[in-house]
């Protein structure tokens, strides 16, 4: 299903490039040299970004106790919270095309983005100070349709579309003589999930736009599982819902 579902999300915003692409002298004709949002662009964007993953100790699903409700720190769903954010920043490319609806100029695109990030933590268990979990995410991209308003020259405008970005987890322990069990099970890679968000747009020249927008992305379930150094038997199992959210601030030059 994720993969049929990126191919229909692809898919999608080709279409709409490639359509917007083609209508874009003839939109251009019949505007007459009106102000006009339809046409193809490439961007720069550099804002800030703030990563969510709440790790839950989940029962063993491998090894003899599979099936049992065991857990690696005996406790029911324990989640240990962590967070990271800083600078983000990319490029993106995509097409416009603005119709008129009934007196209403509106707008509906396309568009592909690629950022870099480095956000990164390490949280504690509540039950056992000798567990950890952590995170890593150092890229995301997108293909998300658009659409909104326009009065002129501002945009307002909402978006969504599939997501992808590098997620990586990992559970650790540091064992002690109370607690002897030791374990360092990770999981993760390329992960795919869904962005929302909405922006703003101003085109301050006739081929210069820049924009504000907002970003949430929701990458679902990334676990990580394994055998334990210690005891042999037992498969911990972390279950990471990770999420991402920027603001950023684009500039745009429209071919």
């Amino acid at each position: 299903m994720p993969c049929r579902f990126t191919l229909m999300v692809v898919s999608a915003a080709s279409l709409i490039l490639s359509a917007t692409a083609g209508t874009f002298a003839a939109d251009q004709a019949s505007t007459a040299g009106a102000a006009s949002w339809s046409g193809c662009y490439l961007g720069a964007n550099a804002g800030y970004g703030r990563a969510d993953v709440d790790a839950t100790d989940t029962p063993y699903r491998e090894g003899p106790y599979a099936g049992m409700d065991v857990f690696w720190n005996d406790g029911f769903y324990d989640t240990t919270s962590t967070d990271d954010g800083g600078l983000a920043g990319g490029v993106e490319a995509g097409c416009d095309r603005q119709f008129d609806l009934g007196g209403t100029a509106l707008v509906l695109g396309g568009v592909l983005d690629f950022s870099l990030m480095n956000f990164g933590a390490t949280g504690t268990s509540a039950i056992s100070s000798d567990t950890h979990a952590s995170f890593d995410i150092d890229w995301a991209a997108s293909a998300r349709v658009r659409a909104g308003v326009t009065t002129s020259d501002v945009l307002f405008y909402v978006t969504g579309g599939y997501a992808l970005a590098n997620v990586d987890v990992r559970a650790y322990s540091n064992p002690t003589i109370t607690a002897p069990g030791e374990m360092d099970v990770s999981g993760g890679g390329t992960k795919g999930g869904w962005v929302a968000g909405g922006g703003v747009e101003w085109r301050f020249k006739p081929n210069w736009s820049v924009g504000l927008e907002y970003l949430h992305y929701d990458f679902g379930t990334v676990t990580a599982t394994g055998a334990a150094v210690f005891p042999p038997d037992a498969f911990p199992r972390f279950e990471n819902d990770a999420t991402l959210d920027t603001i950023r601030i684009g500039l745009k030059w429209r071919m």
